[in-house]
């Protein structure tokens, strides 16, 4: 609220430092200095953006950044899966496409202050998928380079379901949190049985 009258407070107060310094002083150097003077700090006196607030609009920031740029190789593995013939390790591929996205929504509206950590670690995971997708592919363009193909792609297969059900798993752990107050509210929505007032 204070930060709505921050600015017309400050002109109000740096119009009336110009005219009782140029009153006292009539001197249209000292007089515009002081009005300034006064106005920035009556300005931030009563702008309440507080430091802590920049800092919470930086992380904020920083942890969009991260999200986006997460997102950015996800959708860069979700490009690559429609190559993958082989359908469990495309649909493992897709459930993640999938999970990921949810996960970085239902974390930014129960968990906000967690949202950078998720993010980083996230992307440092989707990193590594995106490397095992291009392996995988190249394994499956050309088996014949590599020593025992079937089994590289077999363990590429289980790393995507891996990967999609550890997307999964986080998911639901978020939703554990919101699971423990739904049930808090429930047990506070219904009133409390009223007596018999007829007995």
């Amino acid at each position: 609220m204070r930060h709505r009258l921050a600015a017309p407070a400050a002109l109000a107060a740096a119009v009336a430092a110009f005219a009782l310094v140029f009153a006292l002083t009539g001197s249209l150097l000292w007089a515009p200095l002081l009005a300034a003077a006064t106005a920035l700090g009556l300005y931030l006196m009563l702008d309440d953006r507080s430091a802590a607030r920049v800092d919470r609009d930086t992380y904020a920031d920083d942890a969009r950044d991260r999200v986006e740029e997460a997102l950015r190789v996800l959708r860069g593995v979700e490009r690559l899966a429609r190559d993958v013939r082989q359908p469990e390790a495309r649909q493992a591929l897709a459930d993640a496409c999938r999970y990921v996205p949810e996960l970085f929504d239902r974390v930014r509206d129960r968990s906000p202050d967690s949202l950078y950590s998720t993010a980083a670690q996230m992307g440092g995971h989707l990193r590594s998928l995106d490397g095992a997708v291009r392996q995988y592919l190249d394994i499956q363009r050309q088996p014949l380079l590599y020593h025992d193909p079937e089994a590289l792609r077999r363990n590429g297969e289980q790393a995507f379901r891996r990967f999609a059900d550890f997307a999964l798993d986080s998911v639901r752990l978020v939703n554990q949190g919101d699971i423990a107050q739904y049930t808090a509210n429930l047990d506070t929505v219904a009133p409390p049985s009223l007596p018999d007032l007829g007995r």
